[in-house]
């Protein structure tokens, strides 16, 4: 009778993994990961069919992590400025309680390595709240511009003001709100 594969050993590669691909990108090779995890890379393999698909489940994990993040208390009913404010106070409290989880999370989103159903499934994730957040954009953004606007310099000015607390964690608010400021200023049509 088999054993039943254990969750924790599972937990342990893609927290390993995590963290290698924050620091390295997803050039960082399953024996690193499994020499993190204190695991065998056998037992990588045991999990994961292969390294794509390890790098998808890492994906739609850090993926979760954040919809849980952003949906917690997330204003349905308010306006497109409330609902940007409540999703940008939200990525930045996640980029600093998990700066590894950030900085993993931009490398899949650019890696090729990463299905088009895995992102689909995870832009369900997010379901309503993109949505509605969309839909009041509408009014303040071109929208042949607004996948560039959420999808690029959003999280570029997200990691510069990520940057910027690290920086100086005494000015959190103050940075926090001029990064917000700069760029609802910005997409203002």
């Amino acid at each position: 009778m088999a054993r039943p594969l254990s969750d924790e050993k599972r937990d342990a590669i893609l927290n390993a993994a995590g963290r290698l691909v924050a620091s390295q990108g997803v050039a960082a090779s399953t024996a690193q990961i499994a020499k993190a995890a204190k695991v065998a890379e056998g037992t990588v393999f045991t999990y994961f069919e292969n390294k794509d698909v390890l790098l998808n489940a890492l994906f739609v994990k850090l993926e979760m992590r954040l919809a849980a993040n952003i949906g917690d208390a997330f204003p349905v009913q308010a306006s497109a400025q409330d609902q940007l404010q409540h999703i940008w106070n939200a990525l930045v409290r996640w980029g600093l309680q998990y700066p590894d989880d950030a900085k993993a999370l931009r490398q899949l989103k650019v890696s090729d390595r990463i299905t088009d159903s895995t992102r689909l499934h995870c832009e369900g994730l997010f379901g309503g709240m993109l949505q509605s957040l969309q839909a009041k954009l509408a009014a303040h953004i071109d929208p042949d511009r607004l996948s560039f606007y959420l999808g690029r310099v959003l999280v570029n000015l997200l990691d510069t003001t990520l940057d910027a607390i690290t920086a100086q964690p005494e000015q959190q608010q103050a940075l926090q709100q001029a990064g917000f400021d700069l760029f609802w200023k910005g997409i203002q049509r």
